[in-house]
């Protein structure tokens, strides 16, 4: 039993989430150390979803993401796992790319999805 007050708290969360993360910018999947994601025109991101595949284990032990702006690639982000979903906030950039890097795992990464928001 949850109170009323709570229950409206937990769904105005949930469709705070779902506004934010319904549609993404762009997405790909890919399998190794490093995926890219191209992106047919310039796009504006603040998030960064990342998703193992993880019915094989989890396997990345340390990543980083890095954003094409301009001609120069910025690290936007780095961490020591993604598991089933790693929701990252990255500082407000104009992107035309995006690299996912495994740089540390326990076996070859299989990346489910690797997705970027404009949360605003």
């Amino acid at each position: 039993m949850i109170p009323e007050i709570d229950f409206r708290r937990y769904a105005e969360f949930g469709k705070e989430i779902e506004r934010r993360f319904s549609t993404a910018i762009a997405e790909t999947s890919g399998i190794g150390s490093t995926v890219d994601l191209e992106l047919p025109n310039p796009a504006r991101i603040d998030h960064v979803v990342i998703q193992e595949e993880i019915a094989s284990g989890e396997r990345v032990r340390g990543y980083r993401v890095e954003g094409r702006t301009g001609r120069e690639w910025e690290t936007l982000c780095d961490g020591i796992s993604i598991g089933h979903k790693r929701i990252q906030s990255v500082p407000l950039r104009e992107v035309t790319a995006v690299r996912l890097i495994c740089n540390e795992s326990v076996a070859e990464p299989r990346i489910r999805n690797l997705a970027l928001y404009h949360c605003g």
